[in-house]
């Protein structure tokens, strides 16, 4: 994962994976690309097949549980069906951290 994402002043990357992610906010994308978790939002890059960034923002956002591999974000639930590069755990763990410190 050598893709740069541009960060606010504030902000920074705490996680990331690469691989399948699949988002559902009442249209269902399928994305092969990578995710980072920032201590701001999550962020969706892929450039393979079609180029796509998606910022999922936590502020004014409401964080629900997490099951299984599903992240949630307000409206949108992201689903890591399969990891290429990163450890799917750890991220899930970082964010349930974020999640409870927010």
């Amino acid at each position: 994962m050598n893709r740069k994402i541009i960060l606010q002043q504030d902000e920074n990357v705490l996680s990331t994976l690469t691989g399948l992610i699949e988002s559902f906010d009442g249209m269902q994308n399928v994305y092969f690309g990578d995710l980072f978790l920032t201590n701001k939002r999550l962020f969706i890059v892929s450039n393979k097949l079609i180029n796509v960034e998606v910022s999922l923002w936590f502020e004014g956002e409401e964080m629900g549980n997490i099951g299984h591999s599903t992240l949630i974000v307000g409206e949108h639930r992201i689903t890591v069906r399969w990891t290429y590069k990163g450890n799917l755990l750890n991220f899930m763990k970082t964010f349930q951290q974020l999640n409870v410190s927010a």
